[in-house]
């Protein structure tokens, strides 16, 4: 489904169904290029229903296990603490830099919005990509 709104970032969602209630998931990336901007982050978790969003928007933020602290990592978090949206970041790095002299950090995150299970994440290292996978684990109480 599209999601409307959006100015600097691209995304891709899904609706599903869990508990008898719609959740939106959502997939997510912003060029390093393009500024974070509040009104992206109001089209990916306005839409008044639950939603689990992943993706790499390069806001690092040491909170998350990121090495440094960045604006548009200050203003997803800010945005996160007003919206009761919450964070989740990997434990290691997802980022697998072309630069041999740069350190590998954290990029790629989940924000929740109104979901109540914890998600846990895991780096896979199977793939060969500048970016590494994160498979995303949650528990649903739902009967399919």
């Amino acid at each position: 489904m599209p999601i409307p709104g959006l100015t600097h970032s691209e995304a891709t969602a899904i609706q599903v169904t869990m508990a008898g209630k719609p959740v939106e998931i959502l997939a997510a990336y912003l060029s390093p290029t393009r500024p974070l901007i509040e009104a992206d982050l109001s089209a990916y978790f306005g839409g008044g229903m639950p939603v689990l969003m992943a993706g790499e928007l390069d806001a690092k933020y040491v909170d998350w296990n990121s090495r440094l602290r960045i604006r548009r990592g200050k203003l997803q978090r800010d945005y996160a603490d007003g919206n009761s949206c919450l964070i989740f970041g990997q434990g290691t790095p997802t980022t697998n830099p072309y630069n041999p002299l740069a350190t590998p950090d954290v990029l790629v995150m989940v924000i929740t919005k109104t979901l109540t299970s914890p998600m846990y994440l895991t780096s896979c290292y199977a793939l060969s990509s500048d970016h590494i996978p994160v498979l995303i684990d949650t528990t649903c109480r739902s009967f399919f």
